[in-house]
C-alpha cells in the first residue's frame, strides 16, 4: 500500500472507530475490532478487543510495502473469526453477525483466489469453513489504484454490502439477514454501520444502483 494509499486507510478507520465507540457509549454494547496486515507478508496485528484504542495504534504503526495477498489475508480474517468471534446482541433482541472491512489501495496477487475467499464468507460457502453464519464483506478502496470491480464483486458475494448507503437499505439489509428492525432501532444502529461504510461522495438515488467499490473520501 502506497503512502496516500495508507493516509486514506488510517483517516477511514478513524471514522469506523469513531462510529464504534458513540454505538458503544448509547448503547452500552462494545463491538470487538480485530486488523489483518495483508502487504507483502500477513498477520493479524491486533486480534479481536474492544480497546480501540489498541485497534488505532495497530492501524497507525502499518507501513505501506510489498505486495497485496488479499486472498491469504480473507483467510487470516476467516480463522480469527472461527477462533474468536461471535454474535453481539443489540437492544431488542437483535443480533448482528461480524462482519469483514476489506480495505486496500490496490490488486490483488491472485484475483480467483481473492473470489474463492469471498465466496467462503458467504451465504453458500460459510458452513464448509466452519463459519457458524455468513459474514457479510464490505470494501474500502483506499487511494486511486484500486480494482474498483473486483471489490464491488467482492461485496455483492456477501450480501451487497457496497449497495448500502442510507435508512431504507440499512433495513433492507438486516432484513435480508432475518432480523425485523424498527425506524429506532436503525436510527440507533445507524453510525455504527454506516462508519463502517465509507460512502462515496456521488451516491444516486437509484434503488438498483450499478455495483461498485466503496472508495475513502480523500484527506
Amino acid at each position: 500500500m502506497a503512502g496516500t494509499g495508507m493516509l486514506e486507510l488510517r483517516k477511514a478507520v478513524r471514522q469506523f472507530l469513531a462510529g464504534v465507540e458513540q454505538t458503544a457509549t448509547q448503547t452500552g454494547l462494545k463491538e470487538n475490532v480485530a486488523v489483518v496486515e495483508f502487504g507483502g507478508g500477513v498477520r493479524i496485528v491486533q486480534h479481536l478487543t474492544n480497546d480501540y484504542r489498541c485497534v488505532q495504534r495497530a492501524v497507525d504503526n502499518l507501513r505501506p510495502g510489498g505486495t497485496t495477498p488479499m486472498f491469504e489475508g480473507l483467510m487470516e480474517a476467516l480463522k480469527e473469526l472461527c477462533q474468536n468471534g461471535g454474535v453481539l446482541v443489540l437492544p431488542g433482541g437483535i443480533r448482528m453477525t461480524p462482519r469483514v472491512i476489506l480495505m486496500t489501495d490496490g490488486k490483488p496477487d491472485n484475483q480467483d483466489k481473492v473470489i474463492l475467499a469471498a465466496a467462503a464468507f458467504s451465504r453458500k460457502g460459510y458452513q464448509e469453513v466452519g463459519l457458524p453464519y455468513p459474514v457479510p464483506i464490505a470494501c474500502v478502496g483506499c487511494g486511486s489504484g484500486v480494482d474498483v470491480a473486483l471489490l464491488a464483486a467482492i461485496a455483492a458475494a456477501t450480501n451487497d454490502m457496497n449497495k448500502l448507503r442510507n435508512l431504507i437499505l440499512l433495513r433492507q439489509f438486516l432484513a435480508q439477514m432475518g432480523e425485523n428492525v424498527s425506524e429506532e432501532e436503525a436510527i440507533a444502529l445507524r453510525t455504527l454501520l454506516l462508519a463502517m461504510i465509507v460512502v462515496a461522495a456521488d451516491d444516486s438515488d437509484n434503488d438498483t444502483p450499478t455495483p461498485r467499490a466503496i472508495t475513502a473520501p480523500p484527506t
